[in-house]
């Protein structure tokens, strides 16, 4: 189990991933976050490392029209 006071609300998976949906830190927190800029503000930087990590050897592929079939 998490320390959630010493991992600042970060859950991990098994194999050491910060689990996004389930992290408290990335809850919007109307005590500290004023605005949308300042949630963003606050969470990117670690949401970016966190994406990164996960999916950083995934081919990403960006299609304009969806793929007729």
């Amino acid at each position: 189990m998490a320390d959630l006071e010493r991992d600042f609300g970060m859950i991990y998976d098994e194999q050491g991933y910060v689990q996004i949906l389930h992290s408290t830190f990335f809850d919007v927190d109307p005590e500290i976050d004023h605005t949308i800029e300042g949630y963003v503000a606050r969470i990117l930087d670690t949401l970016v490392d966190a994406v990164e990590d996960q999916l950083g050897n995934v081919q990403w592929y960006l299609a304009s029209d969806p793929p007729q079939g």
